[in-house]
């Protein structure tokens, strides 16, 4: 042989088996069909399930929020709630909160206790302030779909320390409880919020450890407006 073609051959060979490798690495059509049906039907899946990236930011943010609601007294009849609170949010997860609350001792109840004994209570609907600090925990950050749009939701546990103002009480007071947030937009939510608090009271010549309770709603406003 010429053993200038030994080169050219050599090559010819190489290029034949390279062919073959290759051609041996490329699936099939019918895998490649099934494998494009699966992509599709995650594709839908996913569509279904609502997966938009979320646009609701908390973390570095203010929030001011106005609230009313309902009060219920272990020694008082229940009552109207009212107030604000300013919240500071250090992460998605974690933020502080002041909040002042208002109400009053509806004391019909008490009068009837006393039963024509001395009056103990003059006012019969005594104010009542609550000040308080609050730290919150975002267990749970979710979305659900409403309206053809997605909305997103927040689950929070309270926990704190505060000073109660009345006629009946003043001092200390431990705080506990949860609520729930559903945001709008960029910068708008309404908060639901269950409360718990535990101070020293003292009624009719008698000192109780109560534990009233507060169910409320509010409207909050996110600052930096744009986030």
């Amino acid at each position: 042989m010429d053993p200038l073609l030994v080169p050219v051959r050599r090559a010819l060979v190489a290029l034949v088996l390279l062919a073959a490798l290759t051609a041996g690495e490329r699936p099939a059509p019918a895998q490649e069909c099934i494998d494009q049906e699966a992509a599709d039907r995650l594709s839908v899946k996913r569509k279904r399930r609502g997966r938009v990236p979320r646009v609701f930011v908390k973390a570095q943010r203010h929030e001011l929020s106005l609230l009313g609601g309902w009060f219920v007294s272990d020694l008082f009849s229940a009552a109207w709630m009212a107030g604000g609170a300013y919240t500071y949010h250090m992460t998605e997860d974690a933020a502080i909160e002041a909040t002042y609350l208002r109400t009053t001792n509806d004391a019909e109840l008490a009068r009837a206790i006393e039963d024509g004994r001395a009056q103990l209570i003059k006012d019969l609907n005594a104010p009542v302030s609550f000040a308080s600090s609050t730290l919150l925990w975002y267990p749970l950050h979710g979305k659900l779909r409403a309206g053809g749009g997605v909305v997103y939701f927040d689950a929070h546990l309270d926990l704190g320390v505060g000073a109660v103002d009345s006629p009946t009480s003043r001092g200390a007071m431990g705080i506990g409880g949860l609520g729930f947030k559903l945001y709008w937009g960029k910068a708008v939510a309404i908060r639901f919020d269950a409360r718990d608090y535990v101070y020293r009271q003292e009624l009719l010549d008698a000192k109780f450890i109560v534990n009233d309770v507060s169910v409320t709603m509010g409207v909050s406003m996110f600052l930096p407006w744009r986030f």
